[in-house]
C-alpha cells in the first residue's frame, strides 16, 4: 500500500513547559508517523491503525495524560465513506518526576482504528491528528496523514498485537459517590475485592472543564477505594453524572477500565 507522505506543523511551545529559543533536533528526527491501512473483517469493519515512532528520550500522551501533557484529539472527518471510527489506547506507561505523574508511551505506540466504512471495497482514510511530544520540551504537534484502505488486505499483526494491549473492560459493579471539598469536589469510588495488586489509577470526566487529580488508591476491608479531588470552574459543587465517569485501574500486568458507576 502507498502511504500518503505526512505533513506536520508544530505550534506554540505548551504553557507548561520550559520554552527553549530553538530545538535541537529536526522534528523528522524526534517522530516519524503513519496510517497503517490494516484490514477488512469478517463483520465489514475495517481495522487500521496510527503508528508513532519516537526519538529515545521522548514520549506522547494517553488520552488522560497524566498532571500535565497533550492527549492526543483524532479527526477523520474528511474521509469520504467513513460512518464512524473508535480509536482504542493501549496500556500505557505510568511514570513520576517528583510528585508529577506522566501516563504515555515511549518508543513506539500504535492506536488501533476501529473504522465503519459501509460495503465501500476501496477509501481513502484522511486523519488529522493532534499530539504532544515531549522530552524536557513538549512540541503540540499535528499531523496530516492519509492510507488507502482495501477489503482484500490481510491481518496486520502489528495492528493485532497492540489491541491486545488495550486494558480490557471490568465486569464488576463498583459505586461511587461526590462530595463538597475545597475548589470543587471530592469523587469516591469503591471497587469489591480487586484481586490484583493495582498500584495506579486515572478517572476521566465526560465535561473536560474539570479537572481530576491524581486519584489515591487504598485498601479498605477487602475492597479498593479511590478517591480523587475534581476541581471546577467556579470551586464551588456541580452536577456530574455518573454515566460520564470512567475510572482504569493499572497494575504490573495490565489494566482494567470502568465506565460508568453506581450510586453509593
Amino acid at each position: 500500500m502507498k502511504h500518503a507522505v505526512h505533513r506536520i506543523t508544530t505550534f506554540v511551545l505548551c504553557a507548561f513547559c520550559l520554552a527553549a529559543p530553538t530545538l535541537a533536533q529536526d522534528l523528522d528526527d524526534i517522530l516519524q508517523a503513519k496510517l497503517r491501512p490494516g484490514w477488512r473483517m469478517e463483520d465489514g469493519i475495517h481495522m487500521a491503525a496510527l503508528q508513532l515512532d519516537m526519538a529515545p528520550g521522548w514520549k506522547t500522551y494517553w488520552r488522560q495524560p497524566g498532571d500535565s501533557g497533550i492527549p492526543p484529539h483524532f479527526d477523520f472527518s474528511q474521509s469520504e465513506g467513513l460512518l464512524a471510527f473508535e480509536v482504542f489506547y493501549p496500556t500505557p506507561e505510568i511514570s513520576w518526576l517528583g510528585s508529577n505523574r506522566s501516563i504515555g508511551y515511549e518508543t513506539q505506540v500504535i492506536f488501533p482504528l476501529q473504522l465503519s466504512v459501509g460495503d465501500a471495497a476501496e477509501m481513502t482514510l484522511i486523519g488529522r491528528i493532534e499530539i504532544g511530544v515531549c522530552r524536557e520540551l513538549c512540541i503540540p504537534v499535528t499531523l496530516d496523514l492519509s492510507a488507502q484502505l482495501s477489503s482484500q488486505a490481510p491481518v496486520d499483526l502489528l495492528i493485532e498485537t497492540a489491541r491486545a494491549t488495550v486494558p480490557k473492560f471490568g465486569a464488576d459493579q463498583i459505586t461511587c459517590a461526590f462530595s463538597a471539598a475545597e475548589d470543587g469536589m471530592e469523587l469516591k469510588i469503591v471497587f469489591p475485592s480487586p484481586g490484583r495488586a493495582f498500584d495506579n489509577a486515572a478517572i476521566e470526566l465526560d465535561n473536560q472543564r474539570l479537572w481530576v487529580n491524581t486519584p489515591k488508591l487504598e485498601p479498605q476491608d477487602g475492597r479498593l477505594v479511590v478517591t480523587a479531588q475534581i476541581m471546577t470552574p467556579t470551586g464551588q459543587p456541580m452536577a456530574i453524572g455518573r454515566d460520564g465517569v470512567t475510572t482504569t485501574l493499572f497494575a504490573p500486568d495490565g489494566a482494567i477500565e470502568y465506565r460508568g458507576c453506581l450510586g453509593a
